[in-house]
């Protein structure tokens, strides 16, 4: 269902025990970065493409929730926001997804999206698996199934638009975000 073909590796949930605020202050970076690239995208893409306005108006309100949600997580550990580092997941991703040039920056921007929030969602189910805090894992279960919604979103709004070629061009992206996910190292990162 998600399209994803590598696995995360089993060993990485015990980078995130070993640095559990370090994860939670990534996610909600993650977070905010999310609702951003919604709103980035209606943005850009509105006036072409005007379906986007409405539902992805939607999505930035709600992974903006989730923010709140995760520093709720992290108040309650005492644990502090901090600068966002750069994820180097998505930059790999956004960059394999350019190196052909083949596909409209629309179609991209939205099934890298996608990709992106099927990661998160098998990571989440990971977390919500393999954490022995109790709280933790009853949030991240009940994550898994937004991060699946959004990405059946965002790639039924690349189908809706651009039809076969989006199922081919996520079937070619996907390839790439195997590779992508294999070659980073393991860390306390929801991408990572």
């Amino acid at each position: 269902m998600l399209h994803l073909l590598q696995p995360t590796d089993p060993r990485w949930i015990d980078a995130v025990a070993d640095d559990l605020p370090g994860l939670l202050a990534d996610h909600a970076h993650c977070e905010l970065k999310a609702a951003q690239s919604a709103l980035s995208m209606v943005g850009r893409f509105g006036g072409e493409a005007p379906e986007l306005i409405e539902p992805l108006s939607h999505l930035a309100r709600e992974e903006t929730a989730h923010f709140r949600e995760v520093s709720e997580h992290m108040e309650a550990r005492g644990v502090t926001l901090g600068k966002p580092e750069k994820d180097d997941y998505v930059g790999a991703l956004r960059k394999a997804a350019r190196a052909d040039g083949e596909a409209p920056a629309l179609l991209d921007r939205l099934l890298v999206s996608a990709l992106i929030e099927a990661r998160s969602c098998e990571r989440f189910q990971v977390l919500a698996d393999g954490l022995t805090d109790e709280s933790l894992t009853a949030f991240y279960r009940g994550l898994m199934a937004a991060e699946a919604r959004h990405f059946t979103l965002f790639r039924g709004l690349a189908e809706a638009r651009f039809g076969a070629d989006a199922r081919r061009r996520l079937a070619r992206l996907a390839e790439r975000e195997a590779e992508v996910a294999h070659a980073l190292p393991l860390g306390p990162t929801v991408h990572g």
